[in-house]
């Protein structure tokens, strides 16, 4: 029993008050891609110590005696149940919510814009001067969506720089990524759950891209067609190149050389959340016998 509520005070702690203390960590944005595993490690790290406590649970609950315990155990059980359960239906959820919106939004792309080819692959572009570059991901049929304004605005590499980082966005497939972080967040209670996981995947993915970018055409084009592009909004479901501007742009200025360490330590970080709840376990199983 000791083991099941370390496991769930673990879980509570991981959903709420940890990722406060992670998101301090400004050397993440540096390493997009390992910050992004080290945030689903943490989600992973609490569903693990959740199933883990009701494993323990279940193991110990017919030796169980008395009404505290069963209270205790009781709570414990509805509260893991309910995490497992929300965490499925947010999960099917949002993955049928953003592809009905890409496909909605997708089907109004072919009808009014009109498709154009470069080095890079083909894109559509929409009569609109305002300058605007969107991506609308899909397991077959995806789209690179910029407007008049934008290739208007831009110039050769600068267009070219907006081009990589939305087909980055396509490439990885950075909607799953938000989907998944989506559904996380609404799996644990209100009162527990933290929104900066959800808020940080925002700002790492649009970095990832940005990275894309960076080996493709390099940092001053990104960094240019990125003002230009400061303060559009994608349509819902999209991913656009416009949002969290400032931020990205400081960062391009202040990328580290020594990159490649820090991403080793947030792969190390992630491993080691991902370990601690087995651990636990492990440890409860060895006291316990």
């Amino acid at each position: 029993m000791i083991t099941a509520l370390v496991l769930v005070v673990l879980a509570v702690v991981l959903a709420g008050p940890g990722p406060l203390w992670v998101a301090r960590w400004q050397w993440l944005h540096q390493v997009p891609r390992s910050a992004i595993i080290l945030w689903q490690a943490g989600a992973v790290a609490a569903l693990i110590a959740v199933v883990g406590a009701g494993v323990v649970l279940f193991h110990y609950l017919p030796q169980t005696h008395g009404p505290v315990r069963w209270i205790v155990a009781i709570a414990l059980l509805v509260f893991i149940g309910h995490v497992i359960v929300r965490l499925i239906w947010f999960g099917l959820l949002e993955l049928r919510r953003s592809g009905l919106r890409r496909r909605e939004h997708r089907a109004l792309v072919d009808l009014v814009a009109q498709a154009e080819s470069g080095d890079q692959g083909r894109h559509w572009v929409l009569a609109h001067d305002e300058p605007v570059a969107y991506c609308l991901p899909g397991l077959l049929k995806s789209r690179v969506v910029v407007s008049r304004g934008t290739v208007d605005t831009l110039s050769a590499d600068e267009f070219e720089a907006v081009l990589a980082h939305e087909r980055a966005h396509l490439r990885a497939r950075h909607d799953i990524v938000l989907d998944t972080f989506g559904a996380l967040h609404k799996a644990f209670p209100v009162l527990i759950r933290s929104e900066l996981p959800l808020i940080e995947s925002r700002v790492l993915v649009e970095m990832m891209a940005d990275d894309h970018a960076i080996r493709e055409v390099g940092t001053l084009p990104l960094a240019r067609a990125l003002t230009e592009l400061a303060g559009t909004r994608a349509p819902a479901a999209a991913l656009g190149a416009g949002p969290m501007v400032l931020q990205r742009i400081t960062r391009l200025s202040r990328l580290h050389p020594q990159r490649r360490l820090l991403a080793v330590g947030a792969g190390l970080l992630a491993a080691g959340l991902v370990l601690v709840p087995a651990a636990i376990l492990t440890a409860g199983h060895l006291l316990e016998r």
